[in-house]
This record gives C-alpha cells, structure tokens and sequence, in this order.
C-alpha cells in the first residue's frame, strides 16, 4: 500500500497539469481576439468628419462678398441702423458719398438695403464720375449702387466732358454699366455750335449717337430745323430730322449784311 499511493499521487498530478495546459490553450484565442479592438478605436475618429462640412460655406462667404463695390461716407450727421441686412442710415450737412469711381455730394442722404445698395440724395445733389467721364447737377438723385443706375429730378445739368456735350432736362436716367442718358421734359441738348431742344433724348455716350422728338428744334450758326425727331451720331455734323419738318437758314452774306 505504501508503494502504491505515489503512483496514485503522480497520476493525480499528471491529470491536474493536463488540464492547465488545455485551459491555457483555450484561453489562446480569447487573448488574440484582443487585437480586434484597436480596430474598433480606429474607426472612432469617424464621427468627428461632419466638422469639415461645418466649414465649407465660408469660401461661399467670400465670394459674395467679392466684386461688390465698397462705399464710403462722411457728413456732419449721421443716424440710423447698421445692423446686416437692416441698413438704413440718414446722413445730413455736407454729405459726401464715394462708390466706385462715383463721387456725390449732396445736403441729405438716406442708405438703405442689404449693403447700402439705395442712395437717395437730395439738395444741391453733384454727382462727378472723372474716371468716365461725365458730372451731374440735379436737386434729388437716386441711385441704385448694384446696377449702376440713377435717376435725377428738377433741374438737371449732365455734363459729358468726354465727348463736350450738355443735357440740361427736368429729368434724367443714366446707365453707367450702358454709357447710356434718357432726358424728358423741356430737354436742351448743346455741343459745339448747336442746340437741340426736344421733349425727349435718349443719348449714347460711347457712339455718340443721339435721338430727340417732341417738338424738337436744331439751332446752328447756319439756321433753324424743327420736325418730330432729330437723330445725329457721330460729331453731330449730319442731322437727320423727320415728321412735319421745316426750318429756315441764314446765309453768311446776309449775316454779314445785318
């Protein structure tokens, strides 16, 4: 009995370090399940792609923003709103205005729209563009800074230093983008050696062609010409004149006479 109970003993140990060596095989694959995770912390970050997108509308920003004209402004008394899209801003006393290659001045000026995109101005309005060419004098101006469009009122004076030409009319349309000038009511179109008077002109500053009608009357060192419409392009030095036409001409002799 005494010789047996080792050999019992060693078999129990036998068994005993068996199974240690199978658990430990089986815990083998758990341990190099563990490399998996690395991979799910990889794909972590993911979620936080979205923020380029948050980022994205900027360029666009900008680029609204580039091309617009700016605009300046001085007087001696300014109210108003400045807040985007709710600009609306009364200037008074010697108000000076400054868009672009425009220059106004006037006594009151009131800034409305989305970047101050209305200018109306009123008493002793002077609008000088050197860069183009060409001044206004008028007693209300209103301008649209987007399209570059203005209309003027009561007692306009246009001078096209250009092309030595002067409008004078109760009201004015000028397209600065189109070079061109409408005129109506008692229009009175003077270059050089010759006046035009009409109800209506419509004026091309780049071709310098020209068309008035109403009642319109030419008057030259040479005469007078009156009929519906008077066209002229050029130097002017070809009027064409049409509807009801007649006139009269002085010559040079009789002149000379007088």
């Amino acid at each position: 009995m005494k010789t047996r109970a080792p050999f019992w003993l060693l078999i129990i140990v036998m068994i005993f370090t068996a199974f240690q060596a199978g658990f430990a095989q089986a815990s083998k694959p758990a341990a190099s399940a563990q490399p998996t995770a690395p991979a799910s912390s990889q794909q972590a970050p993911a979620p936080s792609q979205p923020a380029a997108p948050s980022g994205s509308p900027q360029p666009a920003a900008s680029q609204t923003t580039e091309g617009k004209k700016p605009i300046t402004f001085s007087a001696r008394s300014v109210q108003g709103v400045l807040a985007k899209g709710k600009e609306n801003t009364i200037l008074t006393g010697s108000v000076k205005i400054t868009t672009g290659s425009l220059v106004i001045t006037a006594d009151r000026v009131e800034l409305s729209g989305e970047d101050y995109v209305n200018v109306v101005c009123s008493g002793n309005v002077v609008a000088n563009d050197s860069e183009k060419g060409f001044s206004l004098v008028a007693e209300k101006l209103n301008y649209q800074r987007d399209s570059e469009i203005g209309i003027a009122q009561g007692k306009v004076a246009v001078n096209d230093t250009k092309n030595n030409t002067v409008i004078n009319a109760e009201w004015v349309r000028f397209d600065q983008k189109q070079s061109i000038f409408e005129a109506a009511v008692s229009v009175l179109v003077l270059k050089e050696d010759m006046s035009i008077r009409a109800e209506y002109a419509h004026y091309n500053r780049d071709t310098e062609e020209i068309r008035l009608h109403g009642g319109a009357v030419a008057i030259t060192e040479t005469g007078q010409l009156q009929g519906d419409t008077i066209t002229a392009s050029s130097d002017w030095s070809n009027l064409q004149i049409s509807g009801e036409v007649s006139g009269n001409i002085t010559s040079k002799e009789k002149t000379a006479t007088q």
